[in-house]
């Protein structure tokens, strides 16, 4: 349903909550992907690799742009994950 079509409150919420579960499952498969990458990181900076999080960034600012939302939002969005996922790596990684 699109966004025009709801009715009520009721439609627009069941629409959210869908779209929710639809994030947090690419979120999960996100993840999966991150931790094949561990696989591949033979150190720290591998881990960490700043400049590929500061290249993903920009872009991801772009593609926000792109689609007429806050590039601000989610850069925030996309470095919590980053940083949630890149910390989690480091204590796989080290042991």
């Amino acid at each position: 349903m699109e966004a025009k079509d709801c009715q009520n409150m009721e439609d627009i919420r069941a629409e959210i909550d869908s779209i929710d579960k639809e994030l947090i499952s690419l979120i999960s498969k996100r993840a999966t992907y991150v931790n094949k990458a561990a696989q591949f990181k033979k150190n720290e900076s591998d881990v960490k690799a700043p400049a590929r999080v500061d290249k993903m960034l920009k872009e991801r600012r772009t593609w926000a742009e792109d689609k007429n939302i806050n590039p601000d939002f989610i850069e925030n969005l996309f470095s919590n994950m980053v940083d949630f996922f890149i910390n989690k790596e480091m204590q796989e990684w080290k042991k």
